[in-house]
């Protein structure tokens, strides 16, 4: 017996110092995981603190632009208030039309608390609120620099007396031959700072409005009262106070460490800051760590089993379901559990490992699933909020662009039509802006569909050019176009798009030329895989453009020169569009002798198509000669009265309803030719009335029914079609449009009015 001990004794060590072993090769070979682990989180951290910096340097840039977009409003609506009449005689003792004229304004525009007006001694003669109360403004800083500037200027952000709230005044003396004869002014509310801090989802983030003494104006939230005090001897506020813009991470005045952007205004003399705290991020890097080393010491337990399996040949049997288990989660099939009775411990204990990692990747899958659906939930709220944004600002634009067109048909001073002029140019440059963003989310989202149709170059050149010319001649520029006998047919393509790249490239090209000439040039060059690769090129001799300056034109919000005007997203949407044809765009340019923009597409030749009686070609043709009966449906009396007003000047009948219900008995209890049919209008919207006068016996479930609809896209045209309407009619409405639709659908096109095809959409921006 003792004879033998030794040989027990030396296989009892061996295997103890063989698994000792084995834990040892585990152990290394976890050592290169563990350090690509640490490695990867601190990747990650320093990713998301990136992330964070950028979203603090979004909003800060957002913040400071919202302000920006906000004056311009104030001084557009004082440009507006000052031709008044109610307001204009409220210096010469009519002070009660005054304040019946600026009571509604804080309603109207939910950005102001209050609007005023005074004599030029800075004596209040009505405000928002009543008569003057014998309030003097003339000591006030901004009142002193309006009356010597005799020009529109801005406060300082202050905290209002009344409400409370940090505010920016905008004031605009009224001259009368030279002099000024009265003072506007109106109060900017910044309680839109709130929204920002929804933005960022933490509840530590911190905005900030400081004076450039360092006292703090505004800040949200302030849960420690501390709007008013000075901040100046922090050193985050004297490095935010001694530099223009930056971001940087640093020990907040609450102890907390936060990523700081900040950005001077110099409209205001402010700086604007926003915080985001770094701890949340530390923290939820953290647990990804220990999520990660979680899984790794799974892995880890299941090296064990493999290497067990060389000690224990009966194991294999149990492994080989393992590995078997392994094959149907690879096949996505996660919820795969592992059967293990009758095996031995350890293989227990690796079964019951990988049933853990097998649940954990079943609710990881679930997560997962949660996380895309809440993106894809992301997306459609964007482009919906995007929709009804276009849809609320299109609204009140119809009612600015039309009254505006409408006006410039009377007779009015120099001074009046100029500035009439000037708000129908402002409207349409709103609603660029507006077809311009959402383009551009169409383009992000991948959801911008081309279409394919014969169409001629040279006579899409020919248009593009004509569009421009008169804004070129304007300025005494030449303009000169160009198409090769090669290019001279018919292409398949999508006209619409390759037109908006041209008029971008072709308008851009008579803005920033002072002098001399405009050519375009259209080009056709070898075949391609069946398509011929056709050159569009826009030369002008313009103010050009720097080469480091060059690669930045296609970027979004890109802008050579903000004097001149744009949103900077027209050349990034011309290069997404080139982009999505297969084709290709550039530029070249010198400062001071002018630039060359061009693209290039690969567009297969076609034949010339068949007329087609019902296209947007039938809006051309000339007006019928007898006046039409046309019931209107619209529900906003300001939209009512401009198309009753454009239709009445062209000889036709109109009768007018206030909602979809009512727009159903009129048509059951009079005859008309046709019906104008708003969509959105309350107690029966437009489709709904539409559906159910598609209901109705006989010729009345056949009369035309156009859409006058703020909503744009594709979905909602398309939602038009399904209810039975004949044509789509975008708002803002062109006077031009309008009739030249009732006109063929009052002629021809009412004969095939319900079934005569897809509906047409009006271009919202126009040819």
């Amino acid at each position: 017996m003792l004879a033998g001990l030794p040989s027990r004794l030396f296989r009892a060590t061996g295997l103890r110092s063989l698994r000792l072993r084995l834990m040892g090769v585990v152990l290394a070979s976890l050592a290169l995981p563990l350090a690509g682990a640490l490695y990867f989180f601190d990747q990650q951290l320093d990713q998301r603190l990136s992330s964070a910096q950028e979203l603090a340097r979004h909003l800060t840039e957002d913040g400071v632009e919202r302000q920006r977009d906000l004056i311009g409003e104030a001084r557009n609506l004082l440009s507006v208030l000052a031709l008044v009449p109610a307001v204009r005689d409220a210096a010469h003792g009519n002070t009660d039309a005054c304040v019946a004229t600026l009571a509604p304004m804080p309603r109207q525009h939910r950005w102001t608390t209050g609007v005023w007006v005074t004599d030029p001694n800075g004596l209040l003669i009505c405000d928002t609120t009543g008569p003057g109360s014998g309030m003097s403004l003339r000591e006030r800083e901004y009142f002193q620099r309006a009356l010597s500037s005799k020009s529109f200027v801005l406060s300082e952000v202050v905290i209002g007396k009344r409400s409370g709230k940090p505010l920016i005044l905008a004031v605009q003396p009224v001259l009368v031959n030279g002099e000024v004869e009265r003072v506007l002014g109106v109060a900017i509310d910044l309680a839109w700072l709130t929204d920002l801090v929804r933005v960022t989802k933490q509840d530590d983030a911190r905005i900030l409005v400081l004076d450039r003494h360092g006292v703090l104006i505004a800040r949200q939230p302030d849960p420690e009262g501390w709007v008013g005090r000075s901040l100046a001897d922090f050193p985050h506020i004297q490095r935010m106070l001694a530099e223009g813009s930056g971001a940087f991470e640093g020990e907040s005045a609450d102890g907390l460490n936060r990523i700081w952007a900040f950005r001077h205004s110099t409209e205001t003399n402010t700086v604007f800051a926003v915080g985001m705290p770094t701890g949340p991020i530390v923290a939820d890097a953290q647990r990804d760590l220990l999520r990660g080393l979680v899984l790794l010491g799974i892995a880890g337990l299941l090296s064990v089993a493999a290497l067990w399996s060389l000690l224990h040949a009966s194991v294999l049997r149990w492994m080989r379901v393992l590995s078997q288990a392994a094959t149907r989660i690879g096949a996505g099939d996660v919820g795969t559990v592992v059967e293990a009775r009758g095996a031995p411990d350890e293989i227990r204990l690796v079964a019951n490992a990988f049933n853990d990692m097998s649940g954990r990747l079943k609710r990881r899958e679930q997560e997962l699933r949660a996380a895309m659906e809440e993106a894809r939930a992301g997306s459609r709220a964007k482009e919906d909020f995007l929709a009804t944004m276009s849809h609320e600002i299109r609204t009140p634009m119809n009612g600015v662009i039309g009254f505006a067109d409408m006006l410039l048909e009377t007779p009015l001073t120099a001074e009046q039509r100029r500035y009439a002029s000037q708000v129908r140019e402002a409207g349409r440059s709103l609603l660029t802006v507006i077809n311009d963003v959402l383009d551009l989310s169409k383009l992000e989202a991948g959801k911008l569909d081309l279409v394919r149709v014969p169409f001629r170059l040279d006579d899409l050149a020919d248009r593009c050019q004509a569009i421009v010319r008169l804004t070129a001649e304007q300025k005494g520029l030449e303009m000169h176009t160009s198409v090769s006998a090669a290019a001279r047919g018919y292409v398949m393509g999508d006209p619409d798009r390759v037109r908006q790249i041209l008029l971008n490239l072709l308008g851009n090209a008579v803005k920033f030329t002072d002098t001399g000439s405009v050519r375009l040039t259209v080009k056709a060059m070898g075949d391609e895989a069946g398509a011929r690769r056709y050159t569009f090129t826009v030369s002008d001799t313009g103010i050009g453009v720097p080469e480091d300056r060059q690669r930045e034109l296609f970027q979004r919000f890109s802008q050579l020169d903000r004097g001149r005007g744009g949103t900077g997203l027209g050349l990034a949407i011309c290069h997404r569009l080139v982009e999505l044809m297969g084709g290709e765009i550039g530029v070249e340019s010198r400062p001071g002798v002018g630039s060359t923009f061009w693209f290039s597409l690969p567009l297969q030749p076609a034949s010339a198509p068949e007329r087609d009686d019902h296209d947007g070609g039938a809006l051309n043709h000339q007006p019928s000669s007898r006046g039409a009966r046309i019931l209107l449906a619209e529900d906003l009396a300001m939209n009512r009265d401009l198309v009753i007003a454009m239709l009445t000047r062209a000889g036709h009948h109109v009768d007018a309803v206030s909602d979809g219900a009512a727009a159903v008995t009129a048509v059951r209890e009079r005859a008309y030719d046709l019906v104008l049919m708003d969509v959105q209008m309350p107690v029966m919207d437009g489709l709904e009335a539409t559906r159910r006068i598609r209901a109705l016996p006989g010729p009345l479930g056949r009369i035309p029914i156009l859409a006058l609809s703020a909503g744009v896209l594709a979905v909602e045209v398309e939602r038009c079609r399904q209810a039975g309407m004949d044509d789509h009619l975008a708002k803002p409405l062109e006077k031009s449009r309008l009739l030249a639709a009732i006109d063929h659908w009052n002629g021809e096109g009412r004969r095939t009015a319900v079934d005569s095809g897809p509906i047409r959409m009006a271009d919202p921006q126009g040819d």
